[in-house]
């Protein structure tokens, strides 16, 4: 996985999706950039799914202080 952050890998995703609109793309070049958006948007969750765990603990840590 890269160094790009969450928003990155989104504004990346969202570029291919224009890229691929575009009536004048070569088959070749539609599946690579699909396969390039792929890989941006399952790396974006990644990052979605560390950011939950961290905040769930962040949450229990909390109930336990509370306690």
């Amino acid at each position: 996985m890269s160094n790009e952050s969450f928003e990155e890998k989104i504004a990346n995703a969202k570029s291919i999706i224009e890229k691929l609109m575009k009536q004048d793309i070569s088959l070749e070049e539609s599946v690579k950039l699909y396969e390039e958006g792929i890989k941006s948007i399952q790396e974006a969750g990644t990052i979605l799914e560390e950011a939950k765990a961290k905040i769930k603990i962040i949450e229990q840590n909390s109930i336990k202080d509370d306690a």
